[in-house]
């Protein structure tokens, strides 16, 4: 199967930058920030050869990754990948949004 291209909406890119920030601020260095870049692109690189490994959710057409504490949101339009949401599960689900 040929690697797909992984491409961020606005939305999620804004969550995972959001949750960088935050550990940076909280611990103070970006330790678990770089550590937790590393492990994103790990998954992302394995969810563009393997692009089913996701399980769908309730729209039928977005699938989700779970990783740790987070859900990384993602639909498959042709040869590209879209992350729609980067998730931390501990924040208020009220505020999660999806196309």
């Amino acid at each position: 199967m040929a690697k797909k291209e992984i491409i961020w909406s606005e939305i999620a890119k804004l969550q995972f930058a959001n949750v960088l920030e935050y550990y940076v601020e909280r611990n103070g260095n970006e330790n678990y920030s770089l550590k937790l870049i590393d492990e994103v692109e790990d998954l992302l690189n394995t969810l563009s050869k393997s692009e089913l490994i996701g399980r769908l959710t309730s729209n039928k057409f977005t699938r989700v990754i779970s990783m740790k504490v987070y859900l990384i949101f993602y639909e498959i339009n042709g040869n590209r990948i879209e992350i729609v949401s980067f998730w931390d599960n501990r924040q208020d689900i009220e505020h999660r949004k999806i196309k």
